[in-house]
Order: structure tokens, then C-alpha cells, then sequence
């Protein structure tokens, strides 16, 4: 039996028909329609997805995801809710770090 797939509406990424994503998306929210995931009218809003800085590589990272589970395993701490910061970098160079940051992002 040949193995058929899908695009993941919310990431882009192919998926497994009958596959753990698939199943879960089917669950809650979609239904799958010729050969294609459509959002049933009765679902929510998609909520918007959470991002957090990480200072040593200037990345977003998203939370919940492999590379987040890893820096909070890596004991990463996170500060002012949005900045990851790794377990070797002093309070105040971590600080100077974030306030550069946010120095880089004001409107001109």
C-alpha cells in the first residue's frame, strides 16, 4: 500500500495522511476533503504562535518546539518573557544584550 501525504496548513510541511499530525489536525480542527485539510467553519481562530529571542544566535525560536525544549533542557532562562539566555552569560552582559536589541528594533 502506497503512503499518501498532505500539506500541513499550519506550517507548510508535508505530512503523513493517518499520521500522528494528521490525526491530531483532523481532531481538532480540520477535515480532510479531497485530498487536501480544510478548516472546518465550526473551528476557532488559528491562534498566532509565541516566539523567543535567542542573544547568542539573533534567532527567533519558536515555543513548544524541538530547539526551545532543547535550550530549556540546556538550563537557557528566560527573561522579560521573550529573551532566551544561555546558563554561561553574566546578568549584566545579558542585559546589555537585550538593551542593544531593542535599541536595534526602534522606529527611526
Amino acid at each position: 500500500m502506497a503512503r499518501t501525504f498532505v500539506t500541513n496548513p499550519l506550517t507548510g510541511r508535508t505530512i503523513q495522511v493517518g499520521g500522528t499530525t494528521f490525526n491530531r489536525l483532523t481532531f481538532e480542527a480540520y477535515d480532510y476533503i479531497n485530498g487536501e485539510l480544510v478548516r472546518r467553519e465550526s473551528a476557532g481562530p488559528v491562534p498566532p504562535r509565541e516566539y523567543y529571542y535567542n542573544i547568542l544566535t539573533g534567532r527567533r525560536v519558536l515555543a513548544g518546539g524541538r530547539r526551545y525544549y532543547e535550550l530549556i533542557h540546556a538550563n537557557w532562562d528566560i527573561e522579560e518573557d521573550y529573551y532566551l539566555i544561555p546558563p554561561w552569560i553574566e546578568v549584566d552582559v545579558a542585559q546589555e544584550l537585550m538593551n542593544g536589541n531593542r535599541r536595534r528594533n526602534l522606529p527611526k
